[in-house]
């Protein structure tokens, strides 16, 4: 079983991840925490953390991963170019799926783009 940490699980992608890790036998939410909670506090629980907060504190959560050796996956947009290096520098240490969009189709496109 995957223990995983929903960074923002109360805005619309967190919730639907809650459900889905709900609904999943090998998924236990391990926490979800949002604006007033500390990831610091709990982040020893869990095997991996789901980010969809907010683009200014990612880097702060990609490197407490980092310290922690927990996986990150990255659903949060509007990083500055400056950030994104930062964080998929810290690939060296921990998993990182960073992606500005998870919907089939659009990934669809993003793979037939860089085939092209």
């Amino acid at each position: 079983m995957t223990r995983v940490i929903i960074n923002g699980s109360k805005g619309r992608m967190g919730q639907a991840l809650l459900s889905c890790g709900e609904a999943n036998p090998d998924i236990e939410i391990a926490a979800g925490i949002d604006v007033g909670d500390s990831l610091a506090d709990v982040i020893a629980a869990s095997d991996a953390v789901i980010e969809f907060s907010f683009h200014e504190i990612t880097r702060s959560v990609a490197e407490l991963c980092a310290e922690h050796k927990k996986a990150l996956v990255i659903g949060t947009t509007g990083h500055t170019a400056e950030d994104k290096q930062a964080i998929l520098k810290l690939q060296s240490e921990i998993p990182i799926v960073l992606t500005s969009n998870f919907s089939t189709g659009v990934n669809t496109l993003f793979w037939l783009t860089r085939k092209a």
